[in-house]
């Protein structure tokens, strides 16, 4: 199960326009209605029109369009039945009080499944001592970020490919009631939303699927645990590549083409891509199976891309190795290199994204 992981992002101009030689694909365009017989929830839908791309003085790409779906889940009902839990700062029970007990620890034993809101009081769970549901919210206002932050990708991908490629993008806005959820963590796979939701609106169509949620309760002022982001690679929805962002305090912002913006979304888009590139278009990657893990990774061990030994359209670097690249000024911050806290920490400076 190639399950890609992050804590796991998006395209610096350079390797992106040498992507898209590579990619050489023109997509279909979108399908805006589901399959027939589907029950579809309401939805608040934003269909984002792209910018035409003023015509390059030597236009020697081929345009392509990539149909990018966005689907913001809010609110997210869930709820848990136990004696012991915990998960954020929701902590109940004689060994999970304080947030610190152990998988071992949970009564009744971990992995403690999400029941539906509607079920919380059914004879299976009456004699557990705890009974909680949640509401999982998102501000209009951090809707609106999140949206704004996603057209923001769509331009920079625009302008860095000397407009050869046009994201598409289609944005959604679903309430979903999620039963999956496994205390401690608060995480949508594609596993848990692709058969109750998605799949009334994803096609093959779909290039790629990004999920996003809250992580707060306004009501029980409580938050479930976080999470920055997750790329799943062969768990698609359709072949199109998946990943789920949560919109939190913990997770970083970043400066890319002298904007800010919610590092998660353009961090997962551009696992989205790798993942897309080797296992859709099959394209050879010298170091796609064959580089260090994050324990031992160290960046004096990768020539640099200028030298003779690097082909640049032989290897797409990916994006957890975001502060190790030996090109990136500041190279050395190996331990936070996934989240890359440090790609992008000023306007005046050059991002790792650029």
């Amino acid at each position: 199960m190639a399950l890609i992981i992050r804590k796991y992002s998006f395209f610096g101009k350079v390797l992106f326009i040498i992507v898209l030689v590579l990619w050489g694909c023109n997509f279909s365009p979108p399908v805006s209605t589901p399959p027939a017989n589907t029950k579809i929830p309401p939805t608040l839908s934003i269909l984002i029109s792209n910018p035409s791309p003023s015509p390059s003085s030597s236009p020697i790409y081929a345009k392509s369009t990539a149909i990018f779906q966005v689907f913001i889940l809010n609110p997210v009902h869930t709820c848990i039945a136990g004696n012991d839990f915990y998960s954020g700062d929701v902590c109940y029970g004689t060994n999970c009080g304080d947030c610190n007990c152990k998988w071992n620890e949970f009564d009744p034993p971990a992995p403690l499944t999400g029941i539906s809101p509607r079920k919380i009081d059914a004879p299976l769970y009456a004699n557990f001592e705890q009974r909680l549901c949640f509401e999982i919210t998102l501000t209009e206002n951090e809707i609106a970020a999140i949206t704004q932050d996603m057209e923001k990708i769509r331009n920079l991908a625009l302008d860095w490919t000397e407009g050869s490629l046009e994201l598409q993008l289609d944005i959604q806005v679903i309430p979903f009631t999620h039963t999956g959820f496994v205390a401690p963590d608060f995480v949508l796979g594609p596993f848990e939303v692709d058969d109750e939701l998605l799949n009334n609106y994803v096609t093959t169509d779909t290039d790629f699927v990004s999920v996003v949620t809250g992580q707060y309760d306004p009501i029980q002022i409580k938050h479930l645990a976080g999470w920055c982001g997750g790329s799943y690679g062969d768990m698609s929805i359709h072949s199109a590549g998946f990943a789920y962002i949560q919109l939190n305090e913990i997770c970083n912002k970043v400066f890319v083409g002298r904007e800010m913006v919610y590092e998660p979304l353009i961090h997962e888009c551009m696992h989205n891509l790798d993942w897309a590139l080797f296992n859709i278009k099959l394209v050879d990657d010298i170091y796609q199976f064959n580089s260090h893990d994050r324990e031992n990774r160290d960046s004096d061990d990768w020539p640099d891309c200028k030298s003779t030994l690097n082909d640049p359209k032989k290897w797409f670097l990916t994006i957890d190795y975001c502060e190790c690249d030996p090109d990136w000024i500041d190279r050395y911050h190996v331990n936070s290199s996934a989240s890359c806290k440090h790609a992008s920490e000023s306007v005046e400076k050059l991002s790792w994204y650029e």
